[in-house]
């Protein structure tokens, strides 16, 4: 409530340097426009599913900050689960749970994002109540929030090859290494396939649903615009630069396309490779999604860092807390340059695109690099679902 209060105090007082995120007033004007009977696409840049409008109304009929008084409440039920998952899978040390769940909770920059105004931990909220029934191996109510998570934001999506092969693993052919051969066996169990009919069931109807409500509009701005998004304002996209140079002319396009080749090998790869290793699997795939995305903005930073919270119990860089700082360190110090760039581009009106693109090259590299790491350090495992027997003493606790 205090950053919300400093935002309000910011927005009135400090003309040139806005808290509150741009995206929040689309929500709060695509919001008004469901108020007077129209279509939350009548307001330019909406591009997200008409669910985010109808959530943010209680900004017309009560007070314009209350959607992110939700957002906020948002992260503390994200906290919740995720503690909750921590302790499934590392359920001898759950004081290193509550501290590694405090982190991000506390994190400034979790903080900032959603009192800014972002509902990007909404998505994430969704992802980890599909962890938390993966694992308690409640295939209907995961593939319900799975396919409202997909609903919410097409990324992810990308997960699907990840909690398919995931589902009905053979332990026993992965622990002799035969990551492959497992695949192959059993390709279709009833468990995947109920998981999968309820994901597709609750996406479809979803979009079908409002489809009937806003037509073809919906479908384009919600979903098909991402796919040929050209975005020429700064961000930390080492696209960016070659977006903005040739955004005017008909083969950037293509380009926007064709950017999609080596991100989505990786994501295919990493889920096929690693998919026994839920929580390794999709953060390499999120970590991996963003830093060849063609727009990468601070938020995005948020699906993977949520993700790293669930590795680094399996993870030696914990053993190794010097080397963990400074990942940590480098992770923000990288952000810097293109920070300080976008600044004198934005408000100082400095010629530095150049400046940025090479701001960019670093933050890339020094990404990758951490990723690198967190891979190297990782031991593989196959992550623990709960036992029937287990899921019994939690329901007999719960009474």
């Amino acid at each position: 409530m205090i950053f919300i209060g400093v935002a309000e105090y910011m927005d009135r007082y400090s003309p040139n340097m806005k808290y509150t995120d741009t995206d929040y007033h689309v929500f709060s004007d695509a919001a008004t426009a469901v108020y007077k009977g129209g279509s939350p696409f009548e307001r330019h840049t909406y591009r997200y599913t008409p669910l985010v409008a109808y959530i943010c109304l209680v900004n017309n009929y009560i007070h314009p900050i209350c959607a992110k008084i939700i957002w906020c409440i948002c992260d503390l039920l994200l906290g919740n689960y995720m503690l909750k998952t921590l302790d499934i899978i590392n359920d001898k040390n759950k004081n290193q749970n509550f501290w590694l769940v405090a982190f991000f909770v506390l994190n400034p920059q979790t903080i900032a994002l959603s009192t800014r105004g972002s509902n990007d931990n909404t998505i994430s909220l969704f992802v980890y109540i599909t962890f938390y029934y993966l694992l308690k191996k409640r295939y209907v109510m995961a593939g319900l929030f799975y396919g409202l998570s997909v609903h919410f934001k097409i990324y992810p999506i990308i997960y699907s090859i990840v909690f398919y092969f995931y589902i009905d693993c053979d332990v026993e052919l992965l622990k002799q290494g035969k990551r492959w051969e497992a695949i192959k066996k059993n390709f279709f169990t009833k468990n995947r396939l109920i998981f999968t009919f309820v994901s597709a069931f609750t996406f479809i109807s979803l979009v079908y649903y409002f489809y009937l409500l806003y037509g073809y509009e919906f479908l384009y701005e919600a979903y098909l615009y991402h796919f040929v998004r050209k975005d020429n304002r700064h961000n930390f996209s080492v696209y960016f630069y070659m977006i903005y140079q040739m955004y005017d002319e008909p083969s950037s396009s293509l380009l926007a396309i064709l950017s999609f080749i080596p991100q989505w090998v990786l994501i295919i790869y990493a889920g096929l490779h690693f998919y026994f290793d839920i929580f390794l699997a999709t953060f390499i795939q999120t970590y991996v999604f963003v830093i060849f995305n063609k727009v990468v903005t601070a938020q995005y930073f948020l699906w993977y860092t949520t993700l790293a919270i669930l590795v680094l119990p399996s993870n030696d860089l914990l053993k190794k807390p010097i080397r963990l700082v400074f990942l940590l360190l480098i992770f923000y110090l990288a952000q810097a340059p293109v920070g300080i760039y976008s600044f004198k581009l934005e408000f100082l009106a400095e010629n530095v695109f150049s400046e940025i693109q090479c701001s960019n090259y670093l933050w890339f590299a020094v990404s990758t690099f951490i990723l690198c790491q967190f891979i190297s350090n990782h031991r593989l495992s196959i992550t623990k679902q709960l036992s029937d027997e287990d899921q019994a003493k939690i329901k007999i606790k719960e009474e």
